[in-house]
């Protein structure tokens, strides 16, 4: 099972990240340790005259050390974070497994009624099959798999690539868990890259040779000084003023440097994220062609890896400005700050075209990365077969919603011919609405390349336009006929501009008379058959059942039949033919009965 698999990997990722603890609780006594000692070799060479070349040299060698403790501190508090977020990863997916959709955001922003079908068929909110697929952090990746949701394909070929793209992800199970972990660290609040855009600046002055000569120049002339200050060969005058001038310097960059800083210095945490993410994809190799032009479009013509790696260090620089301590001694000694604002610009010359690439690139395998991780932890789905018959439309047996356990979930047969409508009646609560949303769920997931709750779903390729959930709106004086009349014409215009729709309708023209209600119907959809459409009809109404009478080839019944004794039964199976069986009135009897 899944879930057992996931808790051995927290057992796994445990043990790593107690190692992991166990070294990080030493490095504050060795950094304090290293520090000190530093410290007080600088201290006894003064104070005790102590050899002052034995002290620079052992107080030297252990800033150096504490310099490499500082990094390997660093180096594992991103390991302890990285196997936290690791157990994060695996953690959420058991929730998945339970039911419990909580810890992956909905896309309720996403929510369009106006959509074709996105509203109807529940693609977006609460328990929704975004909220199943969703794991992406950045907007970016999960608007791009909202997208995908809302779209169908124009050509087989897509969905095809689709398919060879995320079985293969399937099985690259620790890339996948590795992208997720990294991907939590992010800090979607402070992800604008395109402010760096923004940053003009007149970097001729920094970026040129003569600059970067004169800098040196003046660096040398400085160090120069002080240590013919130390041997007394000038006075210390001399260096102080070189300094305070070195010092002085940069300050006249100081509102372009400000500017950087206090806009994108921010943006070092999740550009190293980024980074990390490169890393991750190097190492990996795809055979299937849409993780291979991914991967190729990543590193292929420029070392993306390495460039936000540059760029993370630098703006973690502009972000480390702030101490006043380190940055006069920078400064006055090495010019740093003119060193940053000029690597600054040059990096943004080299890279800032290609910066917002790379980042689409890494959105999209996150989404790709959701998508597999939805298809590994139900390996009883099938991948779906795209016919070339194209007289049908689908072909589906152990047809099932993917929103519903399988110990609870009744699955159905189902043909479907091009240019045929199905008119299905049944009682309340028989399973209409559900096979409705069953039949529209599972191709969304289908022409996005991922396994569908089938034993078998074979389809061509179509347009979808669902209505079953009008609304009034009182704010703006829409009643509920107005509005179904309204989405009906927006049906008619879709159907009329693709190539070929499925509609999916749920109880036509409910807001008017039973009489007129018939009529309405049986004219909209003697309409409809003469456009390139196929439709299947959810009803309570008998009497449209008659046109199969009429047009057998285009009209065919379905029901769902119940069972009224002394409980009433459902069997949620779709069959040929007219409901015989109603329970409203049967039902409202039992309530009378009950309560008075």
């Amino acid at each position: 099972m899944k879930k057992d698999y996931y808790k051995k990997k927290i057992e796994e990722n445990a043990i790593e990240l107690g190692k992991v603890k166990s070294r990080l609780r030493i490095f504050p006594f060795l950094k304090l340790l290293f520090f000190l000692a530093a410290v007080f070799l600088v201290i006894a060479a003064f104070q005790w005259g102590w050899d002052r070349s034995f002290c620079f040299t052992s107080a030297a060698f252990s800033l150096i050390v504490f310099s490499l403790l500082y990094r390997w501190d660093e180096y594992y508090l991103r390991r302890r974070a990285y196997y936290m977020a690791l157990h994060s990863v695996y953690a959420n997916e058991i929730s998945f497994l339970e039911g419990n959709y909580t810890p992956f955001d909905n896309g309720k922003h996403f929510i369009n009624k106006k959509h074709p079908y996105s509203y109807d068929l529940d693609i977006f909110g609460e328990n929704s099959i975004y909220h199943m697929i969703n794991r992406t952090v950045t907007h970016e990746a999960g608007s791009i798999l909202a997208e995908k949701l809302s779209s169908i394909p124009d050509n087989e070929e897509v969905i095809t690539a689709r398919q060879q793209s995320l079985s293969e992800l399937v099985g690259k199970v620790d890339f996948r868990h590795q992208f997720m972990a990294v991907c939590k660290g992010f800090d979607e609040e402070k992800n604008n890259y395109r402010l760096i855009s923004e940053h003009k600046g007149n970097s001729a002055r920094l970026t040129s040779r003569t600059g970067l000569v004169l800098i040196y120049v003046s660096i040398a002339i400085t160090l120069g000084s002080m240590l013919l200050a130390w041997l007394g060969v000038l006075p210390w005058s001399v260096f102080i003023t070189l300094f305070m001038i070195q010092l002085f310097v940069p300050m006249t960059f100081n509102k372009a440097l400000n500017k950087v800083g206090a806009d994108i210095g921010f943006l070092h945490k999740n550009t190293r994220i980024h980074a990390d993410l490169l890393d991750i994809l190097h190492k990996e190799t795809f055979d299937a062609a849409e993780n291979r032009d991914l991967k190729e479009e990543l590193f292929g013509t420029h070392n993306s890896r390495e460039a936000l790696k540059e760029l993370s260090s630098l703006l973690k620089k502009f972000d480390q400005r702030n101490n006043a301590y380190i940055l006069v001694l920078l400064n006055g000694f090495f010019l740093r700050d003119l060193f940053l604002l000029r690597q600054f610009y040059r990096w943004k010359d080299n890279y800032l075209d290609h910066i917002q690439l790379w980042i689409s690139a890494l959105s999209e395998m996150e989404a790709r990365v959701s998508q597999s991780t939805y298809m590994f932890n139900l390996p009883e789905f099938v991948q779906p077969e795209i016919m070339q018959d194209v007289d049908l439309l689908v072909d589906a047996s152990g047809l099932g919603h993917p929103f519903i356990p399988k110990e609870k979930r009744v699955d159905n047969d189902i043909l479907i011919s091009k240019k045929q409508f199905l008119i299905i009646t049944g009682a309340n609560m028989a399973g209409k609405s559900t096979f409705l949303r069953t039949l529209g769920a599972n191709y969304i997931l289908a022409v996005n390349g991922m396994n569908v709750c089938a034993v078998k779903f074979s389809f061509t390729l179509f347009h979808l336009f669902s209505s079953m959930r009008n609304t009034d709106d009182l704010s703006s004086g829409t009643s509920y006929f107005k509005a179904e009349l309204e989405r009906m014409r927006e049906l008619i215009r879709y159907c009329r501009t693709h190539r070929h729709t499925l509609i999916i309708l749920d109880e036509l023209l409910k807001g008017t008379n039973s009489k007129d209600k018939l009529d309405g119907s049986i004219l909209f959809l003697k309409k409809m058959a003469e456009l390139p459409v196929t439709g299947i009809i959810a009803t309570h109404d008998l009497e449209l059942a008659k046109l199969e009478d009429g047009s057998p080839g285009s009209f065919q019944n379905y029901c769902f039949e119940i069972s009224l004794s002394e409980e009433e039964q459902y069997s949620y199976k779709i069959q040929r033919g007219v409901s015989r069986n109603l329970n409203a009135t049967y039902l409202l009897q039992k309530i009378l009965s009950e309560e008075l």
